[in-house]
């Protein structure tokens, strides 16, 4: 999908878009490298050498104004969005740049070394589809008995949200239930319409175990960005909560 691009000058010569990058090295605070992304859909952030610092990459429609745009890993071990490279590992992330006539590599806290970086934009597509349809990530809590219990999810980074996979809630009987005539509530914060969930009241002999287990067919996507996301079990007699959680960080 190449695009025709036309310089600016008087002789308005045409050109086919193509993959374009640029190469320097960061070293500094505020050190940054620069490259067009017009027509592109996607950029490739190269690190290596010996570093500890975090580099933001960020898209400009105007080359004035900055918003910071999250990068995947795809040589490391984590598969989530991180708001920011931070850290001392090399390696190549990448991220979706339609929209924006420029990418930046900005260094935004530096410790030591120096990164040399290539900043490649591309008119290629990513394929995320994998990695939206796998679990990489999990969180649990354990209560006491006749405990409240709360599920953190947390917090992506900026522009990011939780994407969850699926919820289980167990219910563990303590000691012996009575039925009520009414269902327990978990309820959650940071999820669309505040979502509850009605847990089972019946009778239970001591020892037994109530399991609740919702897989999303679509990810569940958390309402706030750059905000945890809460499970809450309340305290109910002679019950043991065990809630877990599946999800995914993405913008």
């Amino acid at each position: 999908m190449a695009k025709i691009s036309k310089d600016l000058g008087a002789g308005g010569t045409l050109h086919p878009r193509e993959d374009i990058y640029i190469t320097g090295t960061l070293g500094s605070l505020n050190a940054e490298i620069i490259v067009a992304s017009d027509g592109a859909s996607t950029f490739t952030l190269d690190l290596r050498g010996t570093f500890s610092m975090t580099i933001e990459v960020s898209g400009s429609i105007d080359g004035t104004n900055w918003l910071a745009i999250p990068v995947r890993p795809i040589n490391v071990a984590s598969v989530a969005y991180v708001a920011a490279v931070t850290g001392t590992t090399a390696g190549v992330w990448v991220g979706e740049c339609a929209g924006f006539k420029q990418i930046r590599a900005r260094v935004t806290a530096y410790t030591s070394g120096a990164a040399t970086v290539t900043l490649l934009a591309s008119v290629g597509i990513l394929t995320p589809q994998l990695q939206h349809s796998t679990t990489p990530a999990l969180v649990t809590a354990t209560g006491a008995a006749a405990a409240a219990v709360t599920l953190t999810i947390p917090n992506p980074g900026a522009g990011l949200r939780n994407y969850i996979t699926y919820l289980s809630v167990n219910r563990f009987a303590a000691a012996l239930l009575v039925a009520a005539a009414t269902p327990v509530l978990v309820t959650t914060t940071n999820l669309p319409g505040a979502f509850v969930l009605s847990i089972p009241a019946d009778a239970a002999a001591q020892g037994t175990m109530d399991r609740w287990r919702e897989d999303f067919a679509y990810a569940l996507a958390s309402s706030a960005q750059n905000a945890a996301t809460t499970i809450v079990a309340p305290v109910t007699t002679g019950v043991i909560w065990r809630l877990t959680a599946g999800y995914y960080v993405a913008p």
